[in-house]
């Protein structure tokens, strides 16, 4: 007598070993730890990118610069630290540094920082960076601190806020000084 094909399948179902509750719930245990553990590195990496890329920005923001004040006998660019604070029917009003760079740069995206993701300063500002308008009007070589400490010491920009980590730890702000270095403010 021949098997139909419903006993033939369970038999042979049966003599095939299947996962137990306990080993499917190692393989799950193990995929999450392997999963807490690499969250938080995949965190630290997105962190590092969006810092390297913030740093490249401000380098290429140096090089604007730099061609900036060639073309206009070392004079800072008078513009305003934080534009949107600016009253426009106000006639000594300073434009935002993007007026000034904008002509040396082949891209507008490089005034945004890819972690200025909370307040969007970008979209308010038209930058992620901070200019320090004390330095406006006049060559670089005669500001206070330039004058004393030298141009690697006077940041020229910065980065709104602390978007690389906490405030007043190390690396959480990026800063572009006059000698075109970027750096922290506690180290260069």
């Amino acid at each position: 007598m021949c098997a139909s094909p419903l006993e033939t399948s369970s038999k042979e179902y049966r003599g095939q070993k299947a996962f137990t509750l306990v080993e499917l719930l190692v393989v799950i245990g193990i995929i999450t730890l392997l999963m807490g553990i690499s969250i938080p590195v995949l965190h630290k990496v997105r962190v590092a990118a969006s810092r390297a890329v913030c740093r490249s920005n401000l380098r290429n923001l140096a090089v604007a610069f730099r061609m900036y004040l060639d073309d206009n006998r070392d004079i800072m660019p008078p513009a305003a630290q934080l534009p949107s604070l600016e009253d426009p029917n106000d006639p000594g009003c300073k434009p935002a540094i993007t007026k000034f760079l904008l002509p040396y740069l082949s891209e507008p995206k490089t005034f945004e920082c890819p972690a200025d993701r909370v307040k969007k300063y970008f979209l308010t500002e038209g930058t992620s960076y901070e200019y320090n308008s004390r330095l406006g009007g006049k060559p670089i070589s005669k500001e206070r601190l330039a004058e004393r400490f030298g141009e690697r010491n006077v940041h020229v920009l910065y980065d709104y806020e602390p978007f690389h980590g906490k405030a007043g730890k190390p690396g959480a702000r990026n800063y572009l000084y006059a000698d075109g270095h970027i750096g922290d403010l506690r180290r260069q």
